[in-house]
C-alpha cells in the first residue's frame, strides 16, 4: 500500500465512441466505485473520511470546477461533476486525492443553465426570463407501460381555473365545399383533421376537413377541405371517429347513408392534402357500422355499432397497421356480442389504458366491454363485460383516459361514471357515479365525447336528449381531476356560446386536443322555425384554450384518445409558447419501461424533440419564448395534474439551444457514467 498523505492521481480518459469534438464547459458525469478510493481509514488512499482530498485537474494540469455528488469511504463509491472546458474524444483529465483538503469555488454548470435538479434537489435556479433560445432536458425512469397516460416532466405551464377562453370559426364552406356535420376529430400535433359523415347539401359526405393550427384560428388561409368521396372507386362517404397512426389518418366508416359500410379511408400525412393521390380506401366487405376506435400503437381496434338489418352488434373489427392496407390478412373480426353472457352489443367511442381497450356502451342496457391486447383478439378469454348499470351508467357516447380512470360520456343525461383502472374491473368498489345536473346552474345534460388537459376533463357538449329535433347545446362541463369525484366543488361549467360572435351553437360530436386547445366537431344545431329537414348541420368549430400561462412543457407522454371519438399515441411531446404562437413536436410513439433522457430544443428557427440522444421531430418555429408568471414545476402540472409515473433523476434547463452533440453526449453520459469514463492506473505525484 502506498503511503498515506501523499498526493495520487488517476488518469480519466473519455470513451471516443460519437463524442462530438469539442463541447465547451461541458458538466461530465463521473462515477467510480474502486477500492483503492476507500478512505485511508477503510484501507484504501482517500485521506479524508468526507472526500474532501478528491478534486479534478486537466490534462494539462489546470484545476478545474467540479463538484462532489456524493461520496462512501466504506466501499470507493464517487459520484461527481467536473466542468470539462473542451469535451473531445481524446479528452484527458485527472483524478486527484490522498493529499490535503482542497477546495472548489467555481460553478460546475455554465452561465446558461438556469435551472438544475438532481434527485429532486435543486443544485442551481436562476430566473427565466424572456428568452431567444431554450433547451429542457430530463433524465427519468419508468417501468410501467402506461402508453395513454398524460405524463408531464418538466413544464412552466398553467391552466385555466375559469372557462372563459372560448373562440368560434364557422369552417363550413371551405374551400367552396360543404363542410359540415362532422363525427369527431383528431390532432397529429399540427393539423386537426375532422370526420366527414353528414351535411346539408349531400346528406352523408366525404367532404374532409382540415385546420393548420399554426395559423390564425379565424383565418381562411388556416383550413383546408378535400372532398374525398369517391376514393379509388368506392363510395367514401358517412365516417364515424379519426385515428392517427403513424403516417397515417384513418377514418372509421359508418354509413353512406343508404347501408352501413365497412370503407376504411385513410390519408397519407406526407402527401398533400388535396392531392388525390395521397388517398385510398378499403372495403373489409361488411354491411356494418363502426363507431370511432382505439389505437394502441399497432392495432387499431374499431367500435361494433350496428350490422345490416340485424341491429346492434358485437363484432369488433381489428385492423394491423403493420400489414399491408389492402391486404384482407390485416383485418380480424370479433363477434364480442355475448361476453360474459351478457348482450354486449352496440358500442360508440373507446379509448385505451396501455393494456386494454375499453369500449363506451350507446346500447341502453349499460354493459360496458373491455379487451385485453396482451392476448388474441379472436379469443374469448380476452373479453371481459360488466353490467355497469347498477353503478349508475346509462348510454354514452365515448370516453377519456387520465392516467388512472377511464371516463364515461353521458348521452342525453347527466350522470357521470368513471372507473379505477387500479381496482378489478367486476368490483363494484372500482365504479363511482356522479350526477351532474346544474353544474354551474346550467342544464348540464347531455355530452358526446371528452377530452383531458393533464388536469380537467371536458364534457363535450352536444344534445340534452328532450325532444327529437331540439335541445343542442353548447355547456361544456368540466372536472378537476385532483379533486374528488364525488365533490362538487371539482365541478364547473360555461356555455361557450356566450363567448364567441355570433353565438356558437353547439351540438357537437367529439373533438381533439393539440397540447393546448381543444377542438369540438360541428354536427348539427336546432332548426329555425320554418326548417323541416331531419338533420341543420353545421361547420362552427369551437376551440377553448385550456391554458392561463404558457411558456414551455416536457411531457413524458400525452393522452392520444382525446376528444372521446379519436385515437392516436403522441408519446413524448415538447411544446413552446412564443411570441408568434404555439409549437409542438411529439414522437408519435411510446417508450419501452426503464431509463431515459428526453429533450426539448428551441434555436430560435426550430424547435426539436430528442429522445435518447436522438432527434425525432422538428418544426420551424419563432419569436421569444413568453416568460410568463408561472413557476417551474417537474413531474406534474402547476396545479397539481397529469403526474409523472415514474422517478426522474435529474432536470436541466438552459437559456441556449444545445447542439445535437451535446445532447448526444448527455445522454451517453447519463446512461452509463463508467463507460463513458475510463479509469487509468495511481500515480504518485509528491
Amino acid at each position: 500500500m502506498k503511503e498515506t498523505g501523499k498526493p495520487i492521481r488517476r488518469q480519466l480518459s473519455v470513451n471516443p465512441e460519437g463524442v462530438v469534438p469539442h463541447l465547451r464547459d461541458f458538466p461530465l458525469l463521473v462515477v467510480i466505485r474502486d477500492d483503492v478510493l476507500k478512505s485511508t481509514e477503510k484501507g484504501g488512499h482517500v485521506l479524508s473520511e468526507d472526500g474532501s482530498d478528491i478534486h479534478f485537474l486537466s490534462g494539462e494540469g489546470d484545476a478545474l470546477a467540479y463538484r462532489i455528488e456524493s461520496y462512501c469511504p466504506e466501499d470507493g463509491a464517487l459520484r461527481a461533476r467536473v466542468r470539462v472546458p473542451s469535451l473531445s474524444a481524446d479528452t484527458t483529465l485527472y483524478l486527484c486525492y490522498g493529499a490535503g483538503a482542497v477546495s472548489c469555488p467555481d460553478p460546475v454548470w455554465d452561465s446558461h443553465y438556469a435551472l438544475v435538479q438532481c434527485n429532486g434537489d435543486a443544485i442551481r435556479s436562476e430566473p427565466l426570463d424572456r428568452v431567444e433560445a431554450l433547451t429542457v432536458e430530463a433524465w427519468v425512469q419508468s417501468d410501467r407501460v402506461n402508453t395513454d397516460a398524460f405524463q408531464v416532466l418538466v413544464s412552466r405551464w398553467s391552466l385555466r381555473s375559469t372557462m372563459d377562453a372560448f373562440e368560434s370559426c364557422d369552417a363550413g364552406e371551405t374551400d367552396g365545399l360543404d363542410t359540415k356535420g362532422y363525427f369527431g376529430a383528431v390532432s397529429d400535433g399540427r393539423y386537426v383533421y375532422f370526420a366527414p359523415q353528414c351535411n346539408a347539401s349531400q346528406e352523408r359526405h366525404g367532404q374532409v376537413l382540415r385546420y393548420d393550427s399554426r395559423g390564425g384560428f379565424n383565418e381562411p388561409e388556416s383550413w383546408q377541405g378535400y372532398d374525398a368521396g369517391c376514393t379509388d372507386g368506392l363510395n367514401t362517404k358517412g365516417y364515424y371517429g379519426v385515428v392517427h397512426a403513424g403516417d397515417h389518418i384513418y377514418f372509421v366508416p359508418r354509413t353512406d347513408g343508404v347501408t352501413l359500410h365497412s370503407r376504411i379511408l385513410r390519408y397519407d400525412r406526407r402527401g398533400e392534402f388535396r392531392d388525390p393521390g395521397s388517398w385510398e380506401a378499403y372495403d373489409v366487405g361488411r354491411t356494418m357500422a363502426c363507431q370511432s376506435a382505439a389505437y394502441d400503437g399497432r392495432y387499431i381496434y374499431l367500435s361494433p355499432g350496428y350490422e345490416g338489418d340485424s341491429g346492434e352488434t358485437g363484432k369488433a373489427l381489428r385492423y394491423d397497421t403493420r400489414g399491408g392496407f389492402k391486404d384482407p390478412d390485416s383485418y380480424v373480426i370479433f363477434d364480442a356480442g355475448n361476453t360474459d353472457g351478457l348482450d354486449s352489443k352496440n358500442y360508440d367511442g373507446a379509448t385505451f389504458d396501455g393494456r386494454f381497450v375499453y369500449y363506451s356502451p350507446l346500447n341502453e342496457r349499460g354493459i360496458v366491454l373491455r379487451h385485453d391486447t396482451r392476448a388474441g383478439f379472436d379469443d374469448p378469454v380476452a373479453w371481459q363485460a360488466l353490467d355497469a348499470s347498477v353503478h349508475g351508467l346509462g348510454m354514452c357516447v365515448g370516453a377519456v383516459f387520465d392516467g388512472r380512470y377511464v371516463y364515461y360520456v353521458p348521452y342525453a343525461h347527466s350522470n357521470a361514471v368513471r372507473y379505477d383502472t387500479r381496482g378489478d374491473f367486476k368490483d363494484p368498489e372500482a365504479w363511482e357515479a356522479y350526477d351532474a345536473a346544474g353544474t354551474s346552474g346550467l342544464h348540464t345534460k347531455g355530452y358526446d365525447g371528452a377530452a383531458f388537459d393533464g388536469q380537467y376533463v371536458y364534457y363535450i357538449p352536444f344534445y340534452e336528449g328532450d325532444e327529437p329535433q331540439r335541445g343542442f347545446h353548447c355547456r361544456v362541463l368540466r372536472y378537476n381531476t385532483c379533486m374528488n369525484f364525488s365533490d362538487r366543488a371539482a365541478w364547473d361549467a360555461a356555455d361557450g356560446g356566450v363567448f364567441t360572435y355570433p353565438p356558437n351553437p353547439g351540438g357537437f360530436n367529439g373533438g381533439a386536443f393539440d397540447g393546448r386547445y381543444v377542438y369540438f366537431a360541428p354536427w348539427r344545431e336546432d332548426p329555425d322555425e320554418n326548417d323541416d329537414r331531419e338533420y341543420t348541420p353545421h361547420g362552427k368549430v369551437l376551440r377553448y384554450d385550456t391554458a392561463d400561462d404558457a411558456s414551455f412543457i416536457l411531457k413524458y407522454a400525452e393522452c392520444g384518445h382525446n376528444g372521446g371519438l379519436c385515437a392516436s399515441l403522441p408519446g413524448p411531446t415538447f411544446t413552446i409558447d412564443t411570441e408568434d404562437g404555439t409549437r409542438s413536436v411529439r414522437a408519435n410513439r411510446t417508450l419501452a419501461p426503464g431509463r431515459h433522457h428526453l429533450a426539448g430544443v428551441y434555436d430560435g428557427e426550430r424547435v426539436t424533440l430528442y429522445i435518447d440522444g436522438a432527434a425525432v421531430a422538428s418544426t420551424e418555429a419563432s419569436g421569444h419564448v413568453q416568460s410568463g408568471h408561472t413557476p417551474v414545476s417537474v413531474g406534474r402540472l402547476a396545479g397539481g395534474g397529469a403526474p409523472f409515473q415514474g422517478e426522474i433523476g435529474e432536470v436541466r434547463i438552459s437559456t441556449s439551444a444545445r447542439s445535437d452533440g451535446w445532447i448526444d453526449a448527455t445522454q451517453q453520459n447519463l446512461a452509463n457514467p463508467m463507460a463513458f469514463v475510463r479509469l487509468g492506473p495511481e500515480e504518485e505525484t509528491g
